[in-house]
């Protein structure tokens, strides 16, 4: 069989070899009886035994009791081993290298914890290999490249250095949010509107709550898909349906939304980006759409497993010396994807020139603000020397005086003010710019959003 890969992310562990993806399953244990099971089968119990179940034992990799995050003595160690022991049963026939694809946030200890785990199950691992580093398998030549992904408890994007091969340089993460907090906001969403239609409460008893959890993959791709989808949720002998607006749903998930964009956009360089999303992303509904409010901004949507696969086609990559390393730098393993015009030469057509008017106003809170030569100025506090529009409390990363408009030279132009920052579409500004018609320029962190429009003036 040769070489296997076991993406190692609680979300989704990714088992892959040279014929593709074996199994992905999730990071879940569960106590039963003094044994413990793992993976689908205890995803599917979490909600009926919440007090034996756990799915943070990955992200709190420890040998000290009771880490394990169920309520037992149970180490977090002790809930990975027995998941990593029940994959290489299930998939370690006649495998002789394996490769542990790690997230970048993983401590020096907790390497050498999942390194000893491993090992002790009887895999013989040739090296811990950097999720971002494995997912990026060709370059893309004169463009910035961001790997971007998601465990149940956290959220990294990591800028990666093109050159000869492909390395990673630095990591940016969200610590305080994940996709597990998320799912919980959906499926009380969703609980809610059950409720609404039919008076019937999904969270009215562990049954009908692991239903509705068990549902909710499925519910999310419908919502990808379509703008409002009826949902099904079987209990005894009765069907209870309810149709929901994906907008309505999705108004859960604006904050995590926004803060990953962010997150993004914060991170970047100046110049076009390629942003490499994960699956775990990309299934999320609309949240391709979020990432697109970035500028010069590409996305690129990975398949489930491709980080698994990244380090073994075309072939494994190769690994010297007998010492298991963390690998943060690999080669190339696809050619650079270039589009040229027929004949072999790259060329441009201008296009037609279109006159469109400027905006000319700013859009706050719902409320229209004209815009003109004496200016308009954004911040946190009343200044009776300029016009201001103070914004609400509650963001950090907002000045006394933020930004300004003002209308000059028949453009719309925003200058930044502040010690933070002023972002246009999640593209952080440098001095005074011009504006578009449809522009969201937003202030502080989480953030105040505002945008520029174009109203004609009634004759």
């Amino acid at each position: 069989m040769g070489a296997l890969a076991i993406d190692i992310n609680d979300a989704g562990i990714a088992i892959a070899d040279a014929t593709g993806v074996l199994a992905v399953e999730p990071g879940f244990a569960l106590v039963d009886g003094g044994r413990i099971i793992t993976g689908h089968d205890a995803r599917s119990r979490s909600r009926l035994q919440p007090r034996q179940a756990s799915n943070r034992y990955w992200s709190a990799l420890s040998l000290e009791p009771g880490t394990g995050g169920a309520d037992s003595d149970t180490s977090a160690a002790e809930f990975a081993y027995a998941q990593l022991e029940a994959l290489w049963q299930r998939f370690g026939q006649g495998v002789t290298d394996v490769f542990l694809i790690v997230p970048g946030g993983c401590r020096t200890e907790q390497l050498g914890l999942l390194l000893g785990l491993a090992q002790e199950c009887g895999m013989p691992v040739r090296a811990l290999v950097d999720a971002a580093a494995a997912a990026s398998v060709r370059p893309y030549p004169g463009q910035q490249l961001m790997y971007l992904d998601a465990g149940l408890y956290r959220v990294a994007a990591t800028v990666l250095d093109q050159g000869a091969d492909v390395g990673v340089r630095a990591e940016y993460a969200l610590t305080q949010t994940g996709l597990a907090s998320l799912g919980d906001a959906f499926a009380r969403r969703v609980a809610d509107a059950f409720v609404r239609a039919t008076r019937f409460n999904p969270f009215r008893n562990a049954e009908t709550e692991q239903a509705l959890y068990d549902q909710i993959p499925a519910w999310r791709a419908l919502l990808r898909g379509q703008e409002s989808a009826e949902l099904l949720l079987p209990y005894r002998d009765e069907e209870f349906r309810v149709t929901v607006d994906r907008a309505a749903v999705l108004g859960v998930a604006a904050g995590f939304y926004r803060a990953v964009t962010q997150l993004v956009a914060q991170n970047r360089e100046p110049g076009s980006l390629v942003v490499l999303l994960s699956d775990r992303l990309a299934a999320l509904p609309g949240f391709i759409d979020e990432l697109a409010r970035i500028d010069d901004a590409e996305v690129e949507c990975l398949a489930a497993g491709h980080a698994a696969r990244g380090v073994l086609v075309p072939t494994p990559i190769a690994v010297t010396g007998e010492q298991v390393k963390l690998l943060k730098r690999l080669p190339w393993r696809e050619t650079a994807v270039r589009v040229e015009a027929a004949g072999g030469a790259a060329s441009k057509v201008a296009p037609p020139v279109v006159k469109v008017a400027p905006p000319t106003h700013i859009v706050y809170g719902g409320i229209a603000y004209p815009v003109g030569a004496v200016g308009l100025v954004i911040g946190r506090e009343v200044d009776a020397a300029r016009r201001m529009l103070v914004v609400e409390d509650g963001n950090s990363g907002v000045s006394r005086a933020h930004c300004e408009f003002v209308m000059r030279d028949g453009e719309l132009k925003l200058r930044d003010l502040s010690r933070y920052g002023t972002f246009v579409n999640e593209k952080k500004i440098s001095g005074e710019t011009m504006l578009r018609r449809g522009d969201v320029i937003r202030v502080g962190s989480p953030g105040v959003e505002l945008q520029a429009v174009s109203l004609e003036a009634a004759e």
